[in-house]
């Protein structure tokens, strides 16, 4: 009997295919289908994919995903970490919180809080079991022994800048500040008020350093006076036109090395300016509209000096030209000839003319509203033409222009009368302003209508504080007669001047008014020294600078001095505000020999305060 591996080999299997089978000891056949009935079919999948059952009921496998962060190789299934980037953002740790860890190459879960053991404190350094750090204010000491912190044991630095840090308390709380903020802070306002000024006053100075020394104004005098012996008056070269300044040209030598003009501005020269001027050019040095010149002539010819003042007079500010120098014309212009108005408006006539041959160095023009007598003061002109301005509208005027060189005015020329064209007028000048009622922080004013000009459509209120001279615009539009000043300073005093306005633009303003706001009515509710008297002081001699800040601020107080820390004075000397809330005041020195306490209180005798230490009188 041939054995299997003898048998030739079958090249197909069907189903319906024989095999031998032994059942019970006898030799049977039975097909290949009937055999394999009921048996699992052989399964084939792709390699890296994973089987198993996701549907229900009787069924084969079925492929199963692998899910992010996972990875199957040969058989292997491994995580890969990506499954990270879609948890949950966590916006704060607690210490409860856990971390993945690798710890050998095993993986293991870390509560936050243990992070803590890997770290220690340092010196003058606490960490507490919530994991805040905080500075304790203490050094190592002995055996572990803490001890205060002593600024002594810190290194030294031998300079210090602007921008270097103190530490200061500021309402209780530990602050820094830079060296520089610390500085500013130090105002002279904080500083008592000084007497008058004497030769053994003291001043900052710097020699060779930054260190701060004192110095006496007598020593400053002397050394001025030594320097006044080999001081020269600077030079100043002009070669475009200049408008005269005090910070740049007062007290120089002004060469003029090209036909410049200088014009003057009296605000920005200042009374007392004072400056010599050089034409050292090939023309003429024009000197500008409000230069008087001494030789009437506006032209200063090449070669010729001139000497500019300025100065502030009952008649107002004037700035003169005191010419000298040959060349000086020897007869007077000309009549002028052929007069005429070149255009016309409600406020203003241009006039034109023919120019004088020889020329004239300026034209003098005058006007007058026609049916009067009295001419204008003049205007001066460098051309034979001249825009007159400010007129009346609808109004008649003459109008005359006369010739002026070194040696005089010409013959005025024939009069041209002519109108402007008709409008509204300017108001007219506001009169009887009054002010009164005035409080701590106003006054209330009052006026009458302008009686001439065209009517008032409303007006401007404006102040300034005395002695200034730039004007602050209160109000304006004002519809009636009448106005409230509020927002003004305590115990101050200041000037007031109302213009009315309509269409054709402002009136004459009015004749200024003065008055002063009154102090503060407020009860005093505290004051705080800022200045008390301290040391010994002779008797009856002079007087004490005192001062005291006060709330509210506006409440006047007065100051005295006691021979009780527990009377208050007898008699009070009533302060001045110094600024914001601080008052003042010069007490005379007590007259007895003793001790004294200074007190301060409202002017009303409200909240009397004294400071707790007493001064001598000796």
């Amino acid at each position: 009997m041939p054995t299997i591996s003898q048998l030739p080999s079958a090249v197909q299997i069907t189903a319906a295919d024989e095999v031998p089978l032994s059942q019970q000891g006898t030799a049977r056949s039975i097909s290949v289908g009937t055999l394999l009935e009921g048996t699992q079919p052989a399964i084939m999948a792709p390699t890296g994919v994973l089987l198993g059952r996701t549907s229900l009921g009787p069924g084969g496998p079925e492929p199963i995903d692998i899910g992010p962060g996972l990875h199957l190789d040969l058989g292997v299934l491994a995580a890969t970490g990506a499954e990270h980037a879609n948890f949950a953002m966590q916006t704060r740790l607690v210490p409860g919180d856990q971390a993945i860890l690798n710890s050998g190459g095993t993986p293991k879960l870390l509560e936050l809080s243990l992070l803590r053991g890997l770290f220690s404190a340092g010196a003058n350094i606490a960490v507490d079991p919530t994991g805040t750090i905080s500075v304790t204010g203490l050094g190592a000491g002995q055996a572990g022994v803490s001890v205060p912190y002593n600024i002594t044991g810190l290194p030294l630095v031998p300079t210090i800048v602007a921008t270097d840090l103190l530490g200061i308390s500021q309402g209780g709380v530990d602050r820094a500040i830079t060296y520089e903020n610390l500085l500013d802070g130090q105002t002279i306002d904080r500083a008592q008020p000084a007497g008058s000024a004497a030769d053994t006053d003291t001043l900052w100075v710097g020699q060779s350093g930054s260190t701060m020394l004192r110095q006496t104004w007598s020593a400053m005098w002397v050394w001025i006076s030594t320097k006044l012996q080999t001081y020269k008056t600077p030079t100043v070269e002009v070669t475009t036109n200049t408008t005269l300044d005090g910070t740049v040209h007062n007290a120089h030598v002004l060469i003029c090395s090209q036909p410049v003009t200088l014009s003057p501005i009296s605000v920005n020269m200042g009374d007392g300016f004072c400056c010599d001027v050089i034409n050292l050019s090939a023309g003429s040095v024009t000197f500008g509209g409000g230069i008087v010149s001494s030789s009437g002539s506006r032209l200063l010819p090449a070669g010729q000096a001139a000497t500019l003042r300025s100065a502030t007079y009952s008649g107002g500010s004037v700035i003169y030209a005191t010419v000298s120098g040959p060349g000086m014309a020897s007869s007077v212009p000309g009549q002028v000839v052929g007069l005429f108005e070149s255009s016309v408006t409600t406020t203003s006539v241009t006039l034109s003319w023919p120019p004088l041959s020889p020329p004239a160095s300026s034209y003098n023009v005058q006007y007058r509203m026609t049916g009067t007598t009295t001419w204008s003061a003049g205007i001066s002109a460098s051309s034979p033409a001249c825009a007159v301005s400010g007129l009346v509208p609808g109004s008649s005027y003459d109008f005359t222009v006369s010739g002026v060189n070194g040696a005089g005015v010409g013959m005025p020329s024939a009069i041209l009368t002519t109108a402007t064209s008709a409008g509204v007028n300017l108001p007219g000048q506001i009169s009887g302003l009054v002010a009164s009622g005035p409080t701590s922080t106003s006054v209330t004013l009052n006026w009458l209508e302008p009686t001439s000009g065209g009517p008032s459509s409303s007006y401007t209120v404006q102040y300034r504080g005395a002695g200034t001279t730039a004007w602050i615009t209160s109000a304006s539009g004002v519809a009636v007669p009448s106005l409230v000043v509020a927002g003004l300073t305590t115990a101050t005093t200041y000037n007031f001047q109302v213009f009315a306005v309509n269409a054709a633009g402002a009136g004459a303003p009015s004749v200024a008014v003065t008055a002063t706001t009154g102090v503060g009515s407020a009860a005093v509710s505290s004051a705080n020294w800022n200045v008390a008297p301290f040391g010994s002081y002779s008797h009856g001699s002079g007087a004490i600078g005192v001062n005291a800040h006060v709330s509210p601020a506006t409440a006047a107080v007065q100051f005295g001095f006691s021979t009780s820390a527990m009377v208050p004075p007898s008699s009070w000397t009533v302060a001045s505000l110094v600024n914001t809330d601080l008052w003042g005041a010069y007490v005379p020195t007590p007259t007895t020999v003793g001790t004294w306490y200074a007190w301060v209180e409202g002017t009303d005798g409200s909240t009397p305060t004294v400071y707790a230490t007493g001064f001598t009188v000796i």
